[in-house]
């Protein structure tokens, strides 16, 4: 038994089996929808295409390398951006932590639609984005991490302070005119015991 669908399970145990990649980006309000090929399938009701007019081209994708000790499971996928915009908004910094699917899957050629359910291979967010160019070549790359990610983050930088508490609690002023604190206020641990000794 394997994790497919057992339509695509089926399918893909067929000696000739067409194949499908689906890459899902968000790119701000946007919502890119690419294949790993020139054509276009209808996948869960969305269209997706080999080119999106506004952002170019899926170039490649490395292979998925699941995470161990403090590693994420991630992977990077390439675009050939369309134009200099779209360059620079899939390499932009707001581009961090934006959505990023992929899935797999199988097409039945003579209907030209997919076989049963498409496989979620990835579904994480990107983590760091490289604008690579020379010449003719203009690509880039977003390395993505999984969900997971998110598990690594440190409280760091919590601080009893009025700017980190309405980051946290968004409108709650009530650090807003405290000042001159002198004894510690411990926050989000217990307070601790205090040892009483005895002459």
């Amino acid at each position: 038994m394997t994790a497919f669908s057992p339509a695509l399970d089926a399918e893909l145990a067929k000696d000739n089996v067409t194949f499908f990649a689906a890459l899902t980006l968000t790119v701000g309000d946007d919502t890119v929808r690419l294949l790993d090929g020139s054509a276009q399938l209808l996948i869960g009701g969305n269209l997706y295409s080999g080119e999106d007019t506004k952002y170019g081209v899926w170039s490649d994708m490395d292979s998925f390398e699941d995470g161990s000790g403090d590693d994420a499971p991630g992977l990077s996928v390439t675009l050939f951006p369309a134009d200099d915009d779209a360059t620079a908004a899939l390499s932009g910094p707001a581009m961090q932590g934006e959505a990023v699917q992929i899935q797999i899957g199988a097409v039945n050629p003579a209907l030209g639609s997919v076989v049963g359910d498409p496989f979620l291979l990835f579904d994480g967010e990107v983590d760091v984005t490289k604008h690579e160019f020379g010449k003719n070549m203009l690509q880039v790359s977003l390395d993505c991490v999984g969900g997971m990610e998110r598990l690594f983050f440190n409280d760091e930088g919590i601080v009893l302070a009025p700017a980190f508490h309405q980051q946290v609690w968004p409108g709650e002023e009530g650090f807003n005119h405290v000042t001159g604190i002198k004894d510690t206020i411990y926050w989000g641990t217990n307070t601790p015991t205090k040892s009483v000794s005895y002459t």
